[in-house]
């Protein structure tokens, strides 16, 4: 996580237009369940048809069991952008309607299990790289991104007036347990000093 930072809205646009092959769905599901939803790669990897399905139709709120998560002293439920739900919809059909105890993002074989960690992290890295995007950027930068783009929105509202605060909100939907864990994803965060420097350096050369 140290070092990672978020991607921009037109990174983001470009890896998930990148993802092509027999595993396009799958892959590009679990990148846009990480930008969409701030899960961690093993907690998406946790997921079953179960958890993303309810009577036929995908779920609108996503629950990630304490056991599966980092940490934690509870489960995080998040609420799913529409465009996070089709994704999701996609993967199912590309599973054919399994069992409700198959695996979101299950491996090749007669076996039911996930992919592993390293491959989901190699899928994701090969994205980022084949587009050009390699500048401190990791599988962490999924989870930063949603970090970043919620802290985004909520300073907008608290701008407008709307009683909100914005580090608590991004600590919670995080499902940090200690604000301070948040800092690490707001870190990157440094417009404004990068700003001084320049009018700094500005003013050496005048």
């Amino acid at each position: 996580m140290q070092g990672c930072r978020p991607l921009s809205r037109e990174e983001v646009q470009l890896i998930h237009d990148s993802f092509t092959g027999r595993y396009a769905t799958r892959n590009r599901c679990l990148f846009v369940l990480g930008v969409l939803a701030g899960f961690r790669i093993k907690e998406m990897l946790s997921l079953r048809v179960k958890d993303v399905v309810a009577n036929k139709k995908i779920r609108s709120l996503l629950r990630v069991a304490r056991r599966n998560m980092k940490g934690s002293q509870k489960s995080r439920t998040v609420y799913l952008a529409r465009e996070a739900q089709l994704e999701i919809l996609h993967q199912v059909h590309a599973l054919q309607w399994p069992g409700q105890d198959v695996f979101l993002f299950r491996a090749q074989g007669n076996k039911n299990k996930a992919i592993s960690y390293t491959q989901a992290r190699r899928v994701l890295l090969d994205a980022f790289t084949g587009c050009g995007v390699a500048d401190q950027v990791g599988t962490h930068s999924l989870r930063k991104t949603f970090a970043n783009e919620l802290f985004e929105f909520m300073l907008g509202l608290l701008a407008d007036g709307e009683q909100v605060e914005p580090f608590m909100e991004v600590s919670t939907a995080l499902g940090h347990s200690d604000p301070k864990s948040t800092k690490h994803y707001l870190s990157f965060r440094d417009a404004a000093r990068r700003r001084a420097i320049k009018n700094m350096g500005a003013r050496l050369s005048a």
